[in-house]
């Protein structure tokens, strides 16, 4: 389910897609939102394309990744670089 392109859940403006597009390929979600605006007003694809993908794409599971949260956790400075690295690696491990 890791790798499969989905809809998100936690990263939505309107239906999740752009978000969904973002996890999968590992972008920003605000590039990935820049491209389909940019595509609109240069192709007209955009639309189009974002209306597949919402009628095609599965729904992303609603929870949220366990290292997403320590790199919360990290920006908000409530663990260390120490700690964050070893979540990582106990993660990674457990895989």
């Amino acid at each position: 389910m890791g790798n499969q392109l989905r809809r998100s859940e936690t990263d939505r403006v309107l239906a999740g897609v752009a978000g969904g597009v973002a996890q999968r390929f590992g972008i920003s979600s605000t590039l990935v939102r820049l491209a389909w605006v940019l595509s609109v007003f240069f192709g007209g694809l955009g639309i189009l394309v974002y209306l597949i993908l919402w009628i095609v794409l599965p729904k992303g599971s609603t929870h949220i990744p366990a290292i997403r949260i320590a790199e919360e956790r990290y920006a908000r400075g409530e663990i260390s670089a120490t700690e964050l690295e070893r979540i990582r690696s106990d993660l990674q491990a457990a895989r």
